[in-house]
């Protein structure tokens, strides 16, 4: 199964598993590290590295950064996860969004251990890390509403609703700790911003940034950490052929006189992560059919392709080493 968007397999999962649209009690993160029991790395990992979560296994594999390879190397298998969706990292750990059970499950490459944050509003997506290591989560909460729900070493996750959005799909942090949400609001299909107070985030404040309007499927979004600037992924002809892949960056202040564009193409580019001094930029691929896809690598910002990481099934994906906020 190959999935169209983070929003649109929200809206399926919301409706088809049960219990999706009640909110649980919440109850504090479990943060003790597991024991990982499954397999050990077959080989020292060679960094840097472009680690991908396999749908729907869960299984953990990646490719080292270089040149073009067509067989993945496993990391681990499984992990617990059922339906991953996303991937971030902060140093040698790695953040993955699952949905059965649903939460965020923490695993340190190097030490081999896990640890796992129960989402107790919902089922968890895309996932993003701020510059203190804070972790945010898109939570399906009921279909047709996405929320945000952080992390915190210690206290219990907190849920935020952006008021202009419901359908979001994709979630990113900048350097000064506010959070960005691509999706589907009021406004129409678009950027939100959530900006980060003297008291931590201001969701009665979430608005819609004034960057031209995307069209087709909203598939990815970034935040460059050397510069802020933001990074927009669409397909603009619905994965149907014609213009595929546009990639638009923002500069500050984020308007549509800072945007430039440029055509990644390919079939159907899906998500962002760029590596740790930001001048590669890395993103899923399917052939025509649909019936496999794989893992692209371009030079950022300029977008001509450099690579092509094969023989997986890449649902979340992340390098390591990275840059804050990731």
């Amino acid at each position: 199964m190959r999935l169209r968007t983070l929003g649109f397999f929200c809206i399926g999962i919301a409706v088809l598993v049960s219990g999706c649209g009640g909110r649980q009690s919440a109850s504090t993160a479990q943060s003790a590290f597991l024991p990982q029991s499954t397999f050990a790395l077959p080989a020292p990992l060679q960094t840097p590295a472009l680690l991908a979560v396999k749908y729907p296994t869960g299984d953990l594999e990646y490719w080292p950064i270089g040149k073009s390879r067509k067989t993945p190397i496993l990391i681990t298998r499984g992990l617990g996860l059922s339906q991953p969706s996303s991937m971030a990292a902060n140093g040698t750990t790695v953040a993955i969004t699952n949905t059965t059970p649903r939460e965020v499950v923490l695993y340190d490459v190097a030490s081999k251990k896990k640890t796992e944050l129960p989402d107790p509003f919902g089922i968890p997506t895309d996932i993003a890390i701020n510059k203190k290591g804070t972790i945010f989560s898109l939570t399906i909460v009921k279909a047709g509403q996405v929320d945000v729900t952080m992390y915190n070493t210690g206290s219990k996750p907190k849920d935020f609703v952006c008021p202009v959005m419901s359908n979001i799909a994709w979630i990113a942090a900048d350097n000064e700790g506010d959070i960005f949400l691509n999706g589907y609001g009021k406004f129409g299909i678009g950027v939100a911003e959530m900006p980060n107070g003297p008291n931590g985030l201001e969701a009665n404040r979430c608005h819609a940034l004034p960057i031209q309007p995307e069209s087709g499927y909203v598939d990815g979004l970034a935040i460059d950490p050397k510069t802020d600037d933001l990074v927009v992924l669409d397909n603009p002809d619905l994965c149907a052929g014609g213009i595929e892949g546009m990639m638009t960056i923002y500069r500050k202040p984020y308007s549509k006189n800072t945007g430039s564009s440029v055509v990644l193409g390919g079939n159907c580019p899906y998500g962002l992560r760029l590596n740790a001094d930001s001048t590669m930029l890395f993103y899923s691929d399917s052939d025509v059919s649909g019936s496999f896809s794989f893992m692209r690598e371009d030079g950022y910002p300029g977008g001509a392709p450099i690579a092509t990481y094969s023989g997986g099934e890449p649902i979340g994906f992340t390098t390591i080493p990275n840059t804050l906020p990731n």
